[in-house]
């Protein structure tokens, strides 16, 4: 690997340590949803309230985050993002109202995808030739997922040092403080360099260029595969809860160890399906990946409940979020099927994610609904069958935009 491909990984793994920070607040649920619901004395209906609010805040600024993108230096979009994350943490530590949560949870929306999004995406995309995309994507993943394995690993063994879940939450979130604060000291001092094929400037966006976006069937593909992968992603956020109140008597710890288990696996996730997308074809992999994908959430919804099957739990985890991670790193690396001009890629990308993100709105909900109406068991058999089915639309279209792709050739960005 000679220096600029060194120098271009470098990017991505000074990117995924941003990333890491910024966006895994708002899904601390998913190590301590109950330790939440008791610190911040929520209802699981208040829990998922701040989930769609910062859903909503993320599909208000997709599309804007886009058009940032495609105007602003990268390195400067992620300090400002660092440093209003410092922020917003500082005050989510002092155990606000929860009138005051929905004004936190909608800023972490507009940091993240108003801000950071779109920038990082197109940063990564630049940095490579098309046969490169699922490495690429893979290793920002991957990497991703490893610094946040990291600080959930490290906030695990902060919570557990205090004596209430109240104390413990708040020096986790502490923990996220100090981490945006020096990052983004540090980064001030980052010289990125522009990847491959990246423009040597600023073209003007055309409205024919924006009409491109929108006439392609292969981005409402894109669209559609978006939003299945996320609904599986969901069912790896609901699991520590499922294996701590589903009936099978595991502990709290447990439970957190459980989902600490499940983030370890995003690194070789990411990375595998990467390197493997780039040989096999990346619309192909997503095929066997939401197959897989249907099939484990299919076991989640009909396995028995009982103490007896716990051990089961720990056996299953791994090969599950390996399945969701891996539709994770290789998704972006499919925009490189779609014909978009390098000029409004930003964009592109905003128009994707508000529709592909779109789960953080409603999935909370019908979470909080299923369980609001139905015994737990029955709530979390039927969220789990609900996920499958939406994974084998995303199995559909991924094999349509593979058909597409087949008969229409890899384009390239122009």
């Amino acid at each position: 690997m000679n220096r600029e491909r060194i120098a271009a990984y470098a990017q991505v793994m000074i990117l995924a340590l941003a990333a890491s920070v910024i966006y895994s607040a708002p899904y601390l649920r998913q190590l301590f949803k109950t330790s939440l619901l008791d610190a911040f004395s929520l209802t699981e209906a208040q829990l998922g309230n701040l989930s769609s609010t910062y859903a909503l805040a993320c599909l208000i600024c997709y599309v804007p985050g886009g058009w940032l993108a495609d105007r602003v230096e990268a390195r400067k979009l992620v300090i400002i993002a660092l440093f209003a994350s410092a922020v917003s943490y500082a005050w989510y530590a002092t155990i606000p109202s929860y009138e005051a949560l929905l004004v936190i949870y909608a800023a972490w929306g507009v940091i993240g995808v108003g801000i950071l999004w779109a920038a990082m995406f197109k940063q990564v995309s630049l940095l490579g030739s098309g046969e490169e995309q699922g490495r690429l994507f893979g290793a920002l993943e991957g990497t991703r997922g490893l610094f946040e394995a990291i600080l959930l690993t490290v906030g695990t063994f902060i919570f557990g040092l205090f004596a209430t879940r109240q104390l413990g939450m708040i020096n986790v979130i502490i923990l996220y403080t100090v981490s945006s604060a020096v990052l983004g000291v540090i980064l001030m001092f980052w010289k990125s360099t522009p990847g491959a094929g990246a423009p040597a400037k600023t073209e003007k966006i055309r409205w024919a260029d924006l009409l491109i976006i929108v006439r392609q069937p292969s981005i409402w593909l894109l669209c559609i595969i978006l939003s299945a992968l996320y609904h599986v992603f969901w069912a790896t956020i609901e699991f520590p809860s499922f294996a701590e109140t589903g009936g099978f008597e595991i502990t709290l710890a447990a439970a957190t160890a459980l989902g600490a288990a499940k983030l370890w696996m995003r690194f070789p996730g990411g990375i595998v399906a990467g390197v493997v997308g780039d040989r096999v074809g990346n619309p192909l992999l997503m095929v066997w990946l939401f197959l897989l994908s249907m099939l484990a959430c299919l076991y989640l919804a009909l396995m028995p409940t009982t103490p007896g099957w716990a051990w089961t739990l720990w056996v299953f985890i791994f090969p599950f979020a390996l399945l969701a991670y891996g539709l994770r790193g290789v998704f972006w690396a499919l925009l490189h099927n779609c014909p978009v001009p390098t000029r409004v890629l930003g964009t592109a990308i905003g128009v994707v994610s508000i529709v592909g993100y779109s789960p953080d709105a409603y999935v909370p909900q019908v979470a909080a609904w299923l369980h609001t109406h139905y015994d737990t068991k029955t709530a979390y058999q039927g969220f789990f069958a609900y996920v499958a089915a939406v994974a084998g639309i995303g199995m559909l279209a991924s094999w349509l935009l593979y058909r597409l792709t087949s008969q229409q050739g890899v384009p390239e960005s122009t």
